[in-house]
């Protein structure tokens, strides 16, 4: 299988490609081209013509939760692509916030985009099977803790702000004949809990690679649990680690330490064969 970064925080040095808080992946695996999360915006389409990627091949959307630096670009790519449908998770379309220190901040979905495009999406609440190999996991264990900067993220009802339990994340998971690649968006549920469930769910498999935002942000994670992530993700086998967006610079300097040849950085333009 093949990703290419079209939208991450920074920049791999391409002065023709734009990097934005967010995270969108071109994947191309088990014959199927699958776009994973969409950015703030459709900045992810002008690098996409950058890298000389056609969006127009793209046969199915992913959206791994209800934020708007993952799903804010969803209409320029329903406008742009004419035909991909878009999975998401039930509750995908709630209001959600940041907590920042002088106000609530809105971050979650745009309205008027998933009433104008209602017919493009597809609303899961258990696994699905969207393709041969290519499954979407709705159902995460919660077996461990989930990362201290969730502690920000609220969700209104009944006007009301309350804790985000995350409940709307997904993951998604390509099985292939020498074992299978974690793809999460922002790991709010747990970076090793999500890792746990694939694993449970393909048992005996190896975990080629998990790739993806981990939720490590800078200043609200201490250094220890990081380092106790990196180590799980060895304990649980896993062969490659390729992180980025909302892992802070702090967790992925002592996630390389721990990690080693296990560990790279994802980058706007970033591309790689698993």
């Amino acid at each position: 299988m093949h990703i290419t970064t079209l939208i991450e925080n920074t920049t791999g040095g391409d002065p023709g490609l734009l990097p934005q808080h967010g995270l969108s992946l071109l994947i191309e695996a088990r014959d199927r081209v699958i776009l994973f999360d969409m950015g703030q915006d459709g900045t992810f389409i002008r690098n996409a013509a950058s890298l000389g990627q056609d969006l127009s091949r793209i046969e199915a959307g992913i959206l791994s939760h209800g934020h708007y630096d993952h799903g804010g670009g969803l209409g320029a790519f329903l406008e742009h692509n004419t035909r991909a449908p878009v999975y998401l998770k039930t509750g995908c379309n709630e209001l959600f916030y940041a907590r920042d220190p002088d106000r609530y901040r809105y971050i979650g979905l745009d309205a008027g985009t998933l009433s104008i495009h209602a017919d493009r999406f597809i609303w899961i609440g258990t696994d699905t099977l969207i393709a041969p190999g290519l499954m979407l996991i709705a159902n995460i264990q919660r077996s461990g803790p989930l990362p201290p900067g969730n502690d920000t993220l609220l969700v209104q009802r009944d006007g009301r702000f309350e804790p985000d339990q995350f409940l709307h994340e997904l993951f998604f998971v390509v099985e292939e004949r020498d074992g299978i690649t974690i793809i999460t968006g922002c790991g709010h549920s747990g970076i090793l809990n999500i890792v746990h469930t694939a694993r449970d769910r393909y048992p005996g498999r190896q975990i080629k690679a998990v790739v993806g935002g981990f939720h490590l942000i800078n200043r609200a994670t201490p250094p220890e649990l990081v380092r106790f992530t990196g180590e799980g993700l060895i304990a649980a086998g896993c062969n490659q680690v390729i992180t980025g967006h909302c892992t802070g610079s702090e967790a992925k300097a002592v996630l390389k330490d721990v990690l080693g040849h296990r560990f790279a950085e994802l980058s706007t333009g970033y591309s790689t064969e698993i």
